[in-house]
């Protein structure tokens, strides 16, 4: 078997014009006369332009005449052939690297600029660039130079560049472990729902207001998220519990919702929901999605009556760090392997332990303390985050 370290006589080759029927054919066939081998492949098609490069290993001896065939090819098919010699030393490449994902309703030119910036400052480069969505959202995917041992660092320094030039992105591994089992684990309101169940409850008590200005204090992280919760299900005493079933038929799951618990499933990841809304309201929600595990909230009922208190513990920020870790624990699942997705202040532990914790469509607050945000609202957009095609 010959050395794969030792350098060898290779050629590029570089074809671009118009697209037709034929052209790889003709090519191959022209290829074909001499002893040659293919190292590397790839061709795109973008509005009917086709860019196919060929990397190829060869006697150096045949280069002359390999030209000439190749120039006589190009005013055959109407194309344009450049080919580049060069003596080529084959590496084995890692394929445990770096993957960054970009996605937006459009990606503009800056947006890559930023971030290929920032990819060579810490040492990085980019080895290949690829779209792997177009629509409703477009996704291109980076592949990196830097080992996966690096993503903490990349993460860190994508982020604020992500933030401050308002980038959706992910850093994610790369190589072998982008096809292992994957854990996702989602807050529920306003992240798998649109709505604040508590605020739905509080429509009914006639306490709109009130809850409202205290839940919206408590997600952006301006008071302690335990005692607002314990002083908003306090007004909800007296309630009738059926207003529980009036609640649930008013909520709407986010948009992509469906979608990304559906995909995820059928790929064989695992979906868990952890919230502190309520338990009473939501699983039948959960239920009907076929999620994986869940925890929530749970209202104290006497008599058919809400009491304005909440039994056992109270499922806060720290408690939803605890809910991640022990699903993953159950799954056999590496922290690392984790994606943990939320919208508010009590998100953030989980978020931050993630290997892939994503602020979705968040306060700001908490979209500054995250290494990923989302802020196109659609739940589908994770999969492409993910480097999943639904």
């Amino acid at each position: 078997m010959p050395d794969r370290n030792m350098p060898t006589f290779t050629g590029l080759i570089l074809v671009s014009g118009q697209d037709k029927p034929g052209i790889t054919e003709n090519l191959m066939k022209t290829l074909s006369e001499f002893m040659i081998t293919i190292i590397d492949i790839e061709q795109i098609v973008i509005r009917g332009r086709l860019l196919l490069t060929v990397l190829i290993n060869l006697d150096e001896g045949h280069a002359e005449a390999i030209v000439e065939d190749l120039n006589t090819l190009q005013v055959k098919l109407g194309l344009d052939i450049a080919v580049d010699f060069a003596m080529h030393k084959e590496l084995e490449q890692d394929p445990d690297q770096l993957k960054v994902v970009i996605i937006g309703n459009g990606i503009k030119p800056y947006a890559l600029a930023t971030v290929a910036a920032e990819i060579a400052r810490i040492g990085g480069n980019i080895d290949d660039i690829k779209r792997t969505s177009t629509s409703p959202i477009t996704a291109i995917e980076l592949s990196l130079s830097l080992p996966n041992d690096s993503i903490k660092e990349v993460q860190s320094a994508l982020a604020k560049v992500a933030i401050e030039n308002k980038i959706d992105l992910a850093v994610e591994l790369g190589g072998r472990a982008r096809n292992l089992k994957r854990l996702v684990l989602l807050d529920m309101d306003s992240t798998l729902i649109e709505q604040e169940v508590i605020d739905l409850i509080a429509n009914h008590a006639g306490k709109t207001q009130l809850v409202a200005e205290i839940t919206s204090k408590a997600m952006a992280g301006e008071i302690d998220f335990t005692q607002s919760l314990i002083t908003r299900v306090e007004t909800l005493s007296g309630l009738d519990e059926s207003v529980l079933k009036a609640v649930r038929d008013e909520i709407t799951l986010t948009n992509g919702a469906k979608e990304l618990v559906e995909t995820l499933h059928k790929q064989g990841h695992k979906v868990g929901v952890v919230s502190g809304g309520f338990i009473d309201v939501i699983e039948p929600i959960l239920k009907q999605l076929n999620i994986d595990f869940y925890k929530a909230n749970k209202l104290e009922i006497q008599n058919g009556k809400l009491t304005g208190k909440i039994e056992g513990k109270i499922i806060d920020r720290a408690e939803k760090l605890v809910a991640l870790k022990e699903f993953a624990r159950n799954e056999g699942v590496d922290l690392q392997q984790t994606v943990a997705i939320g919208d508010g202040a009590n998100d953030l532990d989980m978020i931050q332990s993630a290997g892939l914790g994503i602020a979705f469509n968040a306060k700001p607050k908490v979209s500054a303390a995250a290494a990923t945000t989302l802020s196109i609202v659609d739940l589908s957009a994770v999969l492409l985050l993910m480097g999943i095609r639904s």
